[in-house]
């Protein structure tokens, strides 16, 4: 019987010293993104049962038993380089573009940046690796506090390489609407839908207001909530189907998120979605 025990606790993997190559740091990332999906972080962290999954399925897909500790450290570690990187990208003169990943500042504007901003030096000519999916985990918490910049100025590259997207697509379905109508009609594509099965328009009709008003205000987040009430107001999309699984893998992606708010025709939605799975599958 002890021996048994013995052989038992042998068996259970060992605390490691934590080491966080490439693949281990992709590994926590995902199950991060997986937790904030599964609703365990509903404010600036994760719950108890949130950092349990993480701990039991970063052992068992690593075989490496880091404790909640270990991992938090290195959480501290990603939202530190993560704020570095989101100021670096945000500030217009560094000129960062998310199509080709590159920075179109010269080199005066480099060795200005790095002199008031010493600690973005790494990323001048390596861009911080999942940078999208880290948006998902720490967008929001201290950045926007911590790091005010003048009104325009967050994410410009992106801003432009949407407004030269919703152009083209002029030609197609007229002029692009506002923000808050596109967000209303989505809203209220899924209320009408909600009705025919529950009652609560109400509620819905409610929180849509709410959002408006806060996009009218100036605040256009580009959440992925907002997306994901978008598609579930889409008739002609298949809840859980693979497209819609890879919209929501799309919408890690903050320009996807913008592009697809900003197009009001359902059917155009659903071609560019369509689209998108057929030139670049996640």
């Amino acid at each position: 019987m002890e021996a048994d025990e013995g052989n038992r606790r042998k068996s259970l993997p060992s605390k490691c010293k934590a080491s966080w190559g490439p693949q281990f740091q992709r590994i926590f990332v995902d199950l991060c993104v997986e937790q904030i999906y599964a609703g365990n972080k509903p404010k600036t962290h994760f719950t108890r049962d949130g950092w349990r999954n993480i701990v039991d399925s970063f052992r068992d897909q690593t075989g490496c038993c880091y404790d909640k500790k270990q991992l938090k450290n290195h959480w501290d570690v990603m939202k530190k380089q993560w704020k570095i990187w989101s100021k670096l990208i945000a500030d217009g003169a560094m000129k960062w573009n998310p199509h080709n990943h590159k920075f179109g500042a010269s080199q005066e504007d480099w060795e200005t940046y790095l002199k008031d901003h010493p600690e973005a030096s790494p990323f001048r000519f390596k861009e911080l690796e999942l940078a999208d999916k880290m948006d998902v985990i720490f967008e929001g918490i201290d950045f926007r506090e911590e790091y005010e910049s003048p009104p325009g100025r967050k994410r410009q590259a992106e801003a432009s390489s949407v407004a030269h997207f919703t152009k083209s697509q002029d030609h197609q379905v007229g002029k692009i609407p506002r923000l808050d109508n596109t967000l209303l009609s989505c809203r209220q594509a899924r209320g009408a839908r909600h009705d025919k099965r529950v009652d609560g328009v109400l509620d819905v009709e409610s929180r849509s207001a709410v959002t408006v008003q806060s996009v009218r205000s100036g605040s256009n987040s580009y959440s992925i909530g907002e997306c994901i009430e978008c598609l579930d107001g889409m008739e002609e999309m298949e809840p859980g189907g693979e497209l819609y699984l890879f919209a929501l893998d799309l919408f890690l992606k903050k320009e996807y998120r913008e592009i697809f708010l900003q197009l009001k025709n359902p059917t155009i939605k659903l071609a560019w979605l369509t689209r998108q799975q057929s030139l670049r599958p996640i």
